[in-house]
């Protein structure tokens, strides 16, 4: 049996997507805790009155944190601003949330995603950007090439409550085979957090990504051993998860 940890809190969706079988053995490790952070209000004041064109939302949980902040102001997104969402499992949950989604694309990448929504836009639109603070740059990269106004907000930070110990608890404590790592960020803290000790255990894991940029996080510590679904896709990780799982279990 395959034993693996997602690096995430589980919330129900998650638990649902990733359960144990009898190949795999699933536990979840949460190393962040996420602040909302002040919102600039005229930022917030622009969305309501229609100045922006599109918002761009690349994380359901930017959607859910701009919304609260517009409940609490008593404001809204009119019908005429447009919502391009990266990847299908984002745009599918804000359309569940009542919300119309009008550009979304299973790409590799937040800039390959940005390059085919800049190709659809007017030269003159303007565009609100709720993210991540630790989220790179490549979005609005794309759009500086462009006579577009591209405005970001960053709208939460993920605060780390990790240290070696913790990782070295998780790692002998559930005698893992592998680990799963939902973004580029969540690598980067949780490698340089890592002791010897525990980054030579790594060495020998099988490691998942949720697409290319987290993938090549890990890819610049020099691991190998990489399996990513050909989009960014936690239902789509999940089956290559399954998969190798099985093989494994077998061997």
């Amino acid at each position: 049996m395959l034993k693996t940890v997602i690096t995430r809190a589980p919330n129900e969706r998650v638990r649902e997507i990733f359960k144990s079988n009898s190949y795999v053995e699933f536990h979840f490790f949460s190393y962040y805790e996420y602040e909302s952070l002040p919102i600039n209000k005229n930022f917030i004041k622009n969305i309501h009155q229609g100045y922006f064109d599109w918002i761009i939302i690349t994380s359901y949980r930017s959607w859910e944190l701009l919304i609260k902040q517009l409940d609490n102001s008593n404001m809204n997104i009119p019908k005429q601003t447009k919502i391009a969402a990266f990847g299908l499992e984002t745009a599918r949950r804000i359309v569940q949330s009542g919300r119309e989604v009008n550009f979304t694309k299973n790409v590799k990448n937040s800039k390959y995603f940005a390059s085919l929504l800049a190709e659809l836009l007017e030269e003159d639109s303007k565009i609100a950007y709720p993210a991540s603070s630790t989220v790179r740059g490549q979005i609005e990269e794309i759009f500086s090439q462009t006579n577009m106004q591209i405005i970001r907000q960053n709208i939460y930070k993920p605060n780390s409550i990790l240290d070696d110990n913790k990782i070295a608890e998780m790692i002998f404590d559930f005698n893992l085979d592998s680990i799963v790592f939902l973004s580029a960020a969540s690598v980067k803290l949780f490698i340089e957090k890592c002791s010897k000790e525990s980054l030579n255990k790594i060495k020998n894991m099988k490691l998942f990504a949720i697409g290319a940029e987290t993938a090549s996080m890990l890819e610049k510590y020099k691991y190998q051993d990489i399996s990513t679904p050909d989009y960014p896709s936690i239902k789509g990780l999940s089956k290559i998860i399954y998969n190798f799982a099985e093989g494994f279990s077998r061997e």
